[in-house]
């Protein structure tokens, strides 16, 4: 029995799936390579995080990152997207200044970018400018618990909600955004607790990032999943493949072989036939002297 054609993602499809119970799939995507591989393997959000600046152009606080940075990166997983929905990050600064730059950056993400959605870090302070975005038509999808951006304002990278006051916030964050009108959130580096709250509650998917097994999905970024960053993958996330050391295997055997002079291989070097190779000095001979053949 053959299976069906596969579609593109809607958010249709993410709210039956929500309904349903069936286990939304999602991955961070940043290039064009790894995005076409993950669109093939069958993922039904691909997402456009701002780990991706960080891992592939070095910065060490997201803050730092550039809208532009950010987009590059979407219109890259979004030309070699068929199926998967993808969502563009929106990075520091991008929809914090004014309602008009909001909706402008949001607008850019999807008309330039090719994003099918937009990503929106925050707190219940931030779903006004969400709020804008989704009522100029553009889908938003939050992001609450640990966010990278608010990593001075949240003490680091290390979980929330860990009281009951803390875990209490977070609950009152993610119900503003999904009074401003998110389809769904990224909750991330939460307990398990929280994550199962959210889920049971909250009419939207909610997708978790190290925050246990009970969620509408799981999303994971694609370096950390075949062990391929600049950076430490954390812990309780884990890897499931190493390509790190079998890509320095390669550049360690390019590199003894181009200084041994055994790469390229004879077999492969290209030849001129021998009657223009012998034109060739000649017409050389003619113009620089013999010094040279």
């Amino acid at each position: 029995m053959s299976e069906a054609p596969r579609k593109k993602v809607t958010l249709n499809y993410l709210r039956q799936k929500k309904a349903s119970g069936d286990r939304i799939t999602s991955i961070g995507v940043y290039d064009a390579p790894m995005a076409a591989i993950a669109d093939r393997v069958g993922f039904d959000l691909l997402i456009v995080g701002n780990a991706g600046p960080m891992s592939l152009f070095a910065h060490r606080d997201p803050t730092t990152v550039k809208y532009e940075e950010q987009l590059f990166m979407t219109q890259a997983v979004s030309r070699v997207t068929k199926y998967g929905f993808v969502v563009g990050h929106m990075p520091y600064m991008s929809y914090h200044l004014s309602k008009e730059d909001t909706i402008r950056n949001a607008g850019r993400m999807v008309s330039e970018g090719g994003a099918d959605a937009v990503k929106c870090e925050g707190n219940r302070y931030t779903t006004e400018y969400v709020a804008e975005i989704v009522r100029a038509g553009i889908p938003v999808m939050g992001h609450i618990g640990m966010q990278a951006s608010r990593r001075a304002e949240q003490s680091g990278f290390g979980i929330k909600g860990r009281s009951a006051e803390d875990a209490v916030k977070i609950v009152d964050d993610a119900r503003a955004f999904v009074d401003a009108g998110v389809f769904g959130f990224i909750l991330e580096q939460v307990p398990t607790e929280l994550s199962v709250y959210l889920t049971k509650t909250l009419p939207v998917p909610v997708i978790t990032l190290g925050g246990g097994q009970v969620s509408d999905g799981i999303y994971h970024i694609s370096g950390d999943v075949v062990g391929y960053s600049a950076f430490a993958i954390p812990k309780n996330r884990g890897a499931f493949v190493n390509v790190g050391p079998i890509i320095e295997e390669g550049l360690r055997k390019y590199r003894d072989e181009c200084l041994s002079g055994t790469y390229p291989l004879a077999e492969n070097t290209i030849h001129m036939q021998a009657d223009e190779a012998e034109r060739l000095k000649t017409l050389l001979a003619g113009r620089y002297g013999n010094g040279a053949t």
